[in-house]
């Protein structure tokens, strides 16, 4: 119901006539949905540079050490790591949820990242978010959006897909 009346625009009669329920009931339910989604909806708080830098340059040194402690302290309870990759490189099909999990799949991406040869881990900032960026010689291997949240690391974005990454990796420029 909610669906068919804020995406589609459809009158609640309309709506209460195609499945049976009461205007009334419509409404209510259009309301309650209404609700659930934007107390599920992120509150961004403005973000701190220098704090996201910090935070960034902790986890580096964290993840590249090995030291789960560290990384268990930047990461918020709920963190979560998803991947895109397209089906056209490895990445996790499924986001990976929790801190410790999260931060058993990063440990286990350095450690491999140290035994390749010519691997090499960048910080930068994408979307104005802090982001690692790895490449294997001079190919862009993916690009791993950080998001901090009040201080701790809340979710990770991995982008593995080439046509994706290509956009990246391409030097523009920008003219009137």
């Amino acid at each position: 119901m909610f669906v068919l009346r804020e995406v589609f625009g459809f009158d609640y009669d309309e709506i209460a006539g195609a499945v049976g329920k009461s205007v009334t009931t419509v409404r209510q339910v259009a309301h309650r949905a209404r609700e659930h989604v934007h107390a599920r909806r992120k509150r961004f708080e403005p973000v701190d540079s220098t704090t996201t830098a910090e935070i960034t340059a902790q986890f580096m040194t964290a993840a590249a050490t090995g030291d789960m402690d560290g990384l268990l302290a930047m990461l918020a309870p709920d963190a979560t790591w998803t991947a895109d990759s397209g089906g056209k490189a490895s990445a996790a099909r499924r986001p990976v949820v929790g801190a410790e999990k999260v931060a058993k799949a990063i440990i286990g991406i350095f450690r491999l990242g140290q035994k390749l040869p010519d691997v090499r881990i960048e910080t930068a900032v994408y979307n104005s978010a802090p982001a690692v960026v790895v490449y294997s010689g001079a190919h862009l291997e993916g690009v791993f959006l950080v998001e901090v949240i009040g201080g701790k690391i809340t979710n990770f974005y991995a982008v593995r897909n080439p046509d994706k990454l290509a956009g990246i990796s391409v030097p523009r420029t920008i003219s009137r």
